[in-house]
């Protein structure tokens, strides 16, 4: 592993101490124990002192793409606190890119994540209670004190049908943002459940203005997170609506099982090939001439449910659209 060294003169008045220090290494790798190459290194500069060594935990890539050692500590020493010692880092190891701008960048995402990590927790906890319990109770305990005869005199019934819609939805929403929220935690495993693809595809689907377009065949059983998988193939589904040039009443997507162990979501839009795919999937990347709406973000979040479960997902274009394989 990395060492970095800090050194100074054992004795500031002799100028010896100041020659070594000029030639000394700041960095050391070693696999050995730290006291052994410590007494080496005192030995063969015996004009100096070293103050610390501490495994090095920030590296650079230099010209040539190889991580490089700094002397940078999260929290201690960092980029722009001392000029002279970034610049000497970067000539020292004849680095290309800026070093304070990926560092940056780094203690950013850093950052982001911590916010990111805070606001998981506070869906997690804090919106629990009010989605899954206080709302339908409170809804129940309307429902049992309003008789038939008093929905009926107010017209209270398409109000009350909303309400419990929204909640529907809303849970069904909850349910896919905690699951996220389960992978920003570290070391995260996905909650797993078996249960009918084809029935959650259809309840997840209920509440949308398209479940109308989609035909969905007997499925398989899957051990899944169930929330996650439903949000990736509505991706694909509303991908493969939205981007379809045929009338609103000629556009489709079926989902089926292709084997036993590939699942087929194909529509009859546009049609998009493996290698527009894969562009496609990363992030905040939107198809050329695009005029819709969207972030760029869904196919790279759809890729990523898939993925995470250990699947494989496969685009191919054919003459009537897309057709999308997830190899289970």
């Amino acid at each position: 592993m990395w060492y970095s060294i800090l050194w100074q003169p054992k004795d500031f008045s002799n100028k010896n101490g100041f020659i070594e220090l000029d030639g000394c290494p700041r960095f050391w790798f070693s696999e050995n124990k730290l006291l052994d190459f410590r007494n080496q290194l005192e030995t063969e500069y015996p004009n100096l002192l070293i103050v610390e060594i501490f495994q090095t935990s920030i590296f650079v890539k230099n010209t040539k793409g190889v991580d490089m050692p700094t002397h940078y500590r999260h929290g201690i020493f960092m980029p722009n606190q001392n000029i002279a010692y970034d610049n000497w880092l970067q000539k020292q190891f004849d680095v290309s890119e800026k070093i304070l701008e990926t560092i940056r960048l780094r203690q950013e995402l850093i950052q982001k994540n911590m916010f990111l990590e805070y606001s998981s927790k506070i869906i997690r906890h804090d919106m629990h209670s009010g989605i899954n319990t206080y709302m339908p109770r409170g809804m129940t305990t309307l429902l049992q004190r309003l008789t038939p005869e008093l929905i009926k005199e107010h017209k209270l019934g398409s109000a009350i049908t909303l309400l419990e819609r929204g909640l529907k939805h809303t849970q069904t929403v909850y349910q896919g943002v905690y699951a996220f929220t389960n992978l920003v935690k570290e070391d995260s495993q996905i909650d797993k459940v078996s249960f009918d693809l084809k029935l959650a595809l259809i309840d997840y689907l209920l509440l949308t203005a398209y479940h109308d377009r989609v035909i969905i065949d007997d499925l398989i059983t899957l051990t899944a997170n169930k929330s996650l998988i439903c949000t990736a193939i509505d991706n694909l589904i509303r991908n493969g609506l939205k981007y379809n040039e045929h009338k609103n009443n000629e556009k489709y997507v079926k989902i089926y099982m292709e084997s036993p162990q590939t699942l087929v979501i194909e529509d009859n839009g546009v049609g998009m090939g493996a290698e527009s795919f894969e562009r496609l999937a990363r992030p905040y990347q939107r198809g050329d001439h695009q005029k819709t709406l969207g972030t760029g973000l869904g196919l790279n979040i759809c890729v990523a449910i898939v993925k995470e479960h250990g699947y494989i997902i496969e685009c191919e274009k054919i003459d009537t659209g897309t057709k999308i394989r997830i190899k289970l």
